[in-house]
């Protein structure tokens, strides 16, 4: 009844505009890309949270979030607003604890803080509270809200060097067959509708020493869901290689509007991926698969050779951008030492 429920969502997102209406039904996070430099500072991409209607059904502005890295409770903390969305308050950044939730000024619209004190991007001191190590760092974020329920999401830290390597790799309509079908199929129960040879690639691909980058405009309330769905894909013996899943900060309807129906994702995919660029100090996308036009256009525009830039087919035939010769999983696959040469990790 659940997944009925989610596919209706879903599809009444062709009607209207919703961008301005507060439709963040759904609870997610973000993973998050940490970087550290040579003095042992880190720098890292926005921490994405969304706690949705269905979980906290009081106004939402004023809750305050507290955050649990590697199962321990640290001293850093943040707030929502009226639509679910954390952040951090700029007036305190030694973190929230002390802040109370009041009933009537979220109701009343009065909960949320002007744009100049608030921020989604933790401090250097902040990171650095977090008792981060170098590999996947779980992370969870709970809130206690007025009546005493508590409601918790998660998502993973992924703390690594200055000089990582990433390759990007849209998932609906690249790792799965379709965008549509994509979306869909795995909210009722039918997961297995991806490229053959796609998880032995990737899987290759990690094991010469480069990060996996799922991005999709997916909602981001869609994160547990889309998690589950890519670390369970297996080819055997090969399993998909875990990696940041960043997925479009706004609501399900609006991010199903933004990919099905105006065909305009490819403004919030490099959006993404230049707040991850920023991170380092050179160029880390070595590179990128995709199977629309907007994903050629973004991994473009974040200046990744074009010779390593792979529009996919449904019919899971590949074409190299740059080269524009056509090729498959299979010599791909042959090929991974030769293409992705191994990196010294």
């Amino acid at each position: 009844m659940v997944q009925k429920s989610l596919l209706v969502i879903w599809l009444l997102g062709s009607i209207g505009d919703f961008s301005c209406a507060d439709n963040n039904f759904l609870t997610g996070a973000n993973d998050i890309i940490a970087v550290v430099d040579e003095d042992g500072d880190i720098k890292a991409s926005p921490f994405n949270v969304q706690f949705g209607k269905k979980d906290i059904w009081l106004p939402r502005a004023g809750h305050v979030v507290s955050l649990e890295v590697n199962k321990v409770a640290v001293p850093v903390g943040m707030v929502l607003d009226s639509a679910g969305e954390a952040y951090f308050p700029t007036l305190k950044t030694e973190g929230s604890s002390n802040r109370q939730y009041r009933f009537w000024s979220a109701l009343l619209g009065m909960g949320n803080p002007s744009p100049n004190h608030r921020t989604n991007s933790a401090t250097v001191s902040q990171l650095g509270k977090l008792g981060l190590a170098m590999g996947a760092n779980p992370i969870v974020y709970r809130v206690t809200t007025a009546t005493g329920t508590l409601v918790t999401t998660s998502a993973v830290v992924h703390l690594m060097n200055n000089t990582a390597r990433l390759v990007v790799s849209d998932i609906d309509g690249t790792v799965t067959k379709s965008n549509i079908r994509g979306m869909i199929l795995p909210v009722l129960g039918l997961s297995d509708w991806k490229h053959r040879g796609v998880v032995e690639l990737y899987k290759k691909i990690a094991d010469q020493g480069y990060t996996m980058v799922y991005l999709t405009n997916r909602a981001i309330g869609q994160s547990d869901m889309t998690r589950e769905y890519i670390y369970s894909l297996k080819e055997t013996p090969y399993q998909m290689p875990r990696g940041p899943v960043l997925l479009q900060v706004e609501s399900l309807l609006g991010a199903f509007q933004t990919e099905v129906i105006k065909g305009q994702p490819e403004v919030n995919k490099i959006a993404a991926l230049s707040r991850v660029k920023g991170l380092f100090p050179g160029n880390p996308f070595y590179s990128g698969f995709g199977n629309k036009a907007w994903d050629i256009l973004a991994y473009k525009a974040l200046s990744i050779n074009p010779d390593m830039i792979f529009n996919v087919e449904e019919d899971s035939a590949l074409l190299s951008e740059g080269t524009g010769i056509p090729t498959n999983y299979t010599t791909l696959i042959e090929n991974v030492p030769f293409m992705f040469p191994l990196l010294d990790v």
